[in-house]
């Protein structure tokens, strides 16, 4: 199946170190959509110190490209976000807004992203402190728009794939042939074979896949949620694709 909205939206790493106790936290929202120009080219990050230590937090930003089953590739980005504040110490329980303000060409040809990484700094232990600390990172993934274009999708190929309990669904390749990115879960798919149809609404998608991001020129391939018929030898797709403005 097409990568999970906790797998590819919210990036979460560990490491073990002497602490007294673990810290957690809460990151909202985990996607974030900008223009380049005007009141959407600013947001903010919210995050909740939910542990029983004071939280240090710093933002760190990345460039970031999907292939076409949804790995994103990141990079280390340059000056196009102005974040304030970059780092936060959060006592216990207590919340912590991070202004974010996009600084990068207001002009843009087509569509970036990004993942602000909302990473933990592990604090400094006294000599004889003993324990295990859990350093979390979470990464929210921000897309900015340029000032004009529209998104589209199109069907470029339909298939089959198999999974680990032997159950068959669908395959989708999409391509979106615009400078500005797509979010598949926002098209209505259809999807029929001999004998049988089965339409997906965009709530299903969303539900199930998540994000779907389709980047300027790229294609993605998702698996649907759909169990095929035992006797479906193949498969024919459509969709119509909303955006939301």
């Amino acid at each position: 199946m097409s990568l999970p909205r906790v797998t590819l939206f919210v990036l979460l790493f560990c490491q073990l170190i002497l602490a007294p106790t673990a810290s957690a936290m809460t990151v909202t929202p985990t996607q974030i959509e900008m223009r380049s120009i005007g009141r959407s080219s600013r947001s903010a990050i919210t995050v909740v110190n939910n542990g029983e230590n004071a939280l240090a937090v710093e933002l760190v930003v990345k460039t970031a490209t999907l292939d076409e089953v949804g790995v994103p590739k990141t990079n280390p980005a340059g000056e196009e976000f102005l974040i304030m504040p970059p780092q936060a110490l959060i006592a216990p329980g207590a919340t912590q807004n991070f202004r974010i303000q996009w600084l990068g060409e207001p002009l843009l040809a087509k569509s970036e992203t990004f993942l602000i990484y909302v990473n933990q700094i592990p604090v400094k232990l006294p000599k004889r402190a003993r324990g295990v600390q859990v350093v979390f990172g979470m990464g929210v993934m921000v897309n900015v728009a340029p000032p004009t274009g529209e998104p589209a999708l199109e069907v470029v190929r339909s298939g089959i794939v198999t999974d680990a309990r032997g159950r068959r669904h669908p395959t989708l390749t999409v391509l979106n042939p615009t400078n500005v990115h797509a979010l598949f879960p926002q098209s209505t798919v259809r999807i029929s074979g001999a004998g049988w149809s089965e339409t997906l609404s965009s709530g299903e998608l969303a539900q199930i896949i998540g994000i779907g991001l389709v980047q300027p020129g790229h294609r993605r391939r998702f698996i649907l949620p759909v169990t095929l018929p035992p006797d479906a030898r193949s498969v024919q797709s459509s969709l119509e694709f909303r955006p939301k403005p």
